[in-house]
């Protein structure tokens, strides 16, 4: 069953990683999650009474399809939006741990457990990384994933780090209180150097945040602790799978078993303004994959990004 929340929501215009512009719209936001839904996106019938009552848009995230939309399309009832699609990918979590790692190749699962025991001496012969699902033991993880959080490139320069508010902190809480949060943390002689949060809804453990200490880049902390989020869920009998959310990545597809075409979709309401919204986000947006082609033809992509985040 399709469900909507209505939610005002920041439409965001970046050129890479920089924001640009921001527009503050009152939306309504598909909550179903993408395993649910068909591989084919039907305008929501509902659209003609959202706009009477000034929603500026109707949002499906990550919807599968069966084949690519068109970015942008004047439709009778809305504009559609296209601002993205992707393979969205995801972990089955049965079967358990050690037939999931057959899923690698013998160099992937060799260059897995070099990381782990190149890791290890550095660290003194033991990896120490920590679970955490209580409240007081997520009290704890926030404060620590925080310490990692200010360090990162996505904090710095996205301001999309772990939040530090507090609805976002008593929130985690509730859903610990549910058993429905998950916190991991690796350390380096008891200094927190990386970190993944994520809330469960229905069996399905998301990874909403993410980061690391970037002293630590040469280690693979992320891969790391990667490995043993996943190593520990796979024990679990109460979660089903593990879903890397929006976004494509070359750490979500070594590490998932399992991924769909997506894309996010946007219904606007007909007038000017939100015309004039959409070809602004479309045009920095295609601005944006235009230099990041240039860059890469001319090998300059890893440089510039790199310059960007140790900047920030």
């Amino acid at each position: 069953m399709e469900k909507w929340i209505k939610q005002p929501i920041d439409f965001i215009s970046r050129l890479g990683e920089i924001k640009l512009f921001s527009r503050r719209l009152n939306a309504c936001v598909l909550r179903t999650h993408f395993t649910e839904l068909p591989a084919q996106a039907e305008i929501p019938p509902e659209l003609p009474a959202w706009f009477a009552q000034a929603i500026d848009v109707a949002i499906m995230r990550s919807h599968p399809l069966a084949a690519p939309l068109s970015v942008l399309g004047i439709l009778p009832q809305a504009i559609r939006y296209v601002p993205a699609s992707y393979q969205r990918y995801w972990v089955a979590l049965d079967g358990g741990f050690e037939s999931y790692l057959k899923k690698f190749s013998a160099k992937s699962r060799n260059t897995l457990m070099r990381k782990i025991r190149k890791f290890a001496e550095f660290s003194g012969g033991e990896i120490d990384w920590r679970e955490y699902r209580q409240p007081a033991q997520m009290q704890v993880f926030h404060q620590l994933a925080m310490e990692v959080s200010r360090k990162t490139y996505q904090e710095r320069l996205l301001d999309c780090g772990l939040p530090s508010d507090q609805p976002f902190q008593a929130h985690m809480l509730a859903l610990a209180a549910e058993d429905r949060v998950r916190g991991y943390i690796l350390f380096y002689q008891q200094k927190p150097i990386a970190y993944i949060y994520c809330p469960i809804h229905a069996g399905v453990v998301l990874y909403e945040y993410v980061g690391h200490d970037p002293e630590y880049q040469r280690w693979s902390p992320g891969t790391l602790l990667q490995y043993f989020a996943l190593q520990s869920l796979f024990a679990a009998d109460d979660v089903k799978i593990f879903d890397f959310t929006e976004g494509e990545g070359a750490h979500k597809a070594f590490f998932a078993t399992h991924a769909q075409y997506c894309a996010d979709i946007y219904y606007f309401r007909r007038n000017l303004r939100n015309l004039a919204s959409v070809l602004l986000h479309a045009g920095i947006g295609a601005a944006s994959s235009g230099i990041v082609r240039l860059l890469d033809k001319l090998r300059l992509k890893a440089y510039i990004k790199k310059m960007l985040r140790s900047t920030a």
